[in-house]
């Protein structure tokens, strides 16, 4: 029996978005978003870009019915804060985004995994901006703070494990993971 069929959904999810997950992070890293301030406001604004792409699925109907407190989980305020605390002008709004509150809902989800998921990386860099940068919840990286309060990740793969869905919308989820995963991309490469 292939390994493949033992995964549960959530980790079939995660296996299909592995290796463009590695190579954002990889990216970022070598970026060193914490070595100055110049380096973090890029950073900042890399992730503003994004976050207000993604502004919308914390206001999609269906989510919310599923996903605790999605409307607490948005951190655009976080982002806007440091880099106001930083008199770094917000970055101008050009590109529509790809989200809205009634997207598909597998669509969505994957997206959302995605950009959940990205907490993980959020403990460390914050630890390193408060190091090297002397900046923290207060001042500066609120931002991290708050995407690394919780692991909601988990929670979100135990929803993804336990929701009723069909192969097309399987197919579905992943694809909107994909997705959100290409849309960092390009945004890194705007900002990088």
């Amino acid at each position: 029996m292939p390994i493949l069929e033992l995964l549960s959904r959530a980790e079939k999810l995660k296996q299909a978005i592995v290796n463009i997950s590695k190579e954002i992070d990889h990216h970022l890293l070598a970026l060193s978003p914490t070595t100055d301030l110049d380096n973090y406001k890029k950073f900042l604004t890399l992730q503003y870009s994004y976050q207000v792409e993604v502004e919308n699925l914390y206001q999609h109907v269906d989510l919310h019915k599923y996903v605790d407190n999605l409307f607490d989980r948005t951190r655009l305020p976080f982002i806007e804060q440091d880099l106001n605390d930083l008199k770094h002008p917000l970055p101008n709004r050009t590109l529509q985004p790809r989200c809205f509150q009634h997207t598909d809902f597998a669509y969505a989800l994957g997206w959302l995994y995605v950009i959940e998921g990205s907490q993980f990386s959020a403990t460390t860099l914050g630890k390193q901006v408060e190091a090297e940068l002397k900046l923290n919840n207060q001042r500066g990286a609120r931002y991290l703070a708050k995407a690394s309060e919780c692991n909601k990740g988990c929670q979100l793969s135990h929803l993804i494990d336990n929701l009723e869905l069909s192969d097309e919308q399987q197919a579905t989820l992943i694809e909107g993971a994909e997705q959100a995963q290409q849309r960092f991309k390009f945004y890194q490469a705007q900002f990088y």
